[in-house]
């Protein structure tokens, strides 16, 4: 369903003054891309909330007041990173190590696509992130088939290997490998692992 509209900044204001904000988390496709995110994580910070963002690819730094981060990092290598995202790794590898410095809880994830990302890519990711923090959690997300890309979904055994080889770098690495009627069932898409989790 398409909204008809969008609330304005004033709107938003309003309506986190009108009860008691302990916590606020903000989704959306890129949440950052938000123009009134300043402000409304200013105003948060204001009424003594903790501020999450949910989900981001960090391709572009939050406000300061951010609390906490879930983070997905595509690919280490540069070639793979431009053809999964369109995009170069640059800016979102250096902004990293700028908000983690900032003292910002970073939960991490990746996505496990055998033949595209696999585990050798996944141990990239683990090594890269343990230069920044050993203890960083990261989350390996079993690939859910799509029509129309030939790309098909890691058995049990792969996304159990990548595990293991980020848990050569890592303190914290979990996985699921979900078919899409799992998806769909998820009511609270912030934690996909639980019930799914590998290891």
């Amino acid at each position: 369903m398409v909204p008809r509209r969008f609330l304005n900044t004033k709107e938003i204001v309003a309506i986190l003054t009108s009860f008691k904000l302990e916590r606020m988390v903000l989704l959306g496709g890129e949440p950052l891309t938000c123009p009134q995110i300043d402000r409304i994580v200013a105003y948060a910070k204001e009424l003594g909330a903790h501020v999450k963002v949910a989900h981001s690819n960090l391709s572009l730094l939050p406000p300061v007041g951010v609390d906490e981060m879930g983070v997905s990092l595509r690919a280490i290598s540069k070639r793979k990173h431009m053809q999964l995202t369109g995009a170069t790794n640059q800016k979102v590898l250096a902004n990293i190590y700028k908000v983690h410095d900032r003292g910002v809880k970073l939960q991490m994830s990746t996505i496990l696509i055998p033949e595209i990302m696999d585990k050798n890519e996944i141990e990239k990711i683990a090594g890269f992130l343990a230069d920044v923090d050993r203890d960083l959690p990261l989350h390996i997300t079993g690939y859910i088939p799509v029509p129309g890309i030939p790309w098909r979904r890691p058995t049990r055994d792969e996304m159990q290997e990548a595990i293991e080889a980020a848990s050569a770098h890592l303190n914290c690495v979990t996985g699921s490998v979900l078919s899409v009627r799992d998806y769909l069932d998820i009511t609270d898409r912030d934690s996909l692992h639980g019930r799914y989790e590998v290891a």
